[in-house]
């Protein structure tokens, strides 16, 4: 099998379960491209993005003091990257417990 994305990781694990011998090869992080630097960063980025923009709104619901919400990013990109690190963790545990 080669590539750790999505369709990759599906595919081992099923054909595992089934009793066959598999191997994968990924030459970047397992998860691929859409964990790693696509679907999931981006996600995080636009939700941050979409929470700051919306602080404008709270103001109806009563909420105050966010007036200057500002964002610490080297804080907010530490984090993110820390969460792509854990789903990585976890697609690994699932590899492993698979017999991949």
């Amino acid at each position: 099998m080669i590539g750790a994305g999505s369709g990759g990781l599906g595919a081992a694990r099923r054909a595992a379960m089934f009793g066959k011998k598999v191997a994968m090869v990924e030459s970047k992080e397992i998860g691929g491209t859409c964990v790693n630097v696509g679907c999931v960063p981006k996600k995080v980025m636009f939700n941050a993005a979409n929470f700051i923009d919306d602080t404008h709104l709270f103001a109806d619901y009563g909420v105050t003091g966010l007036e200057n919400v500002k964002i610490d990013f080297p804080t907010f990109k530490k984090n993110r990257d820390a969460y792509i690190q854990r789903l990585n963790t976890i697609y690994h545990k699932n590899v492993d417990n698979s017999g991949v």
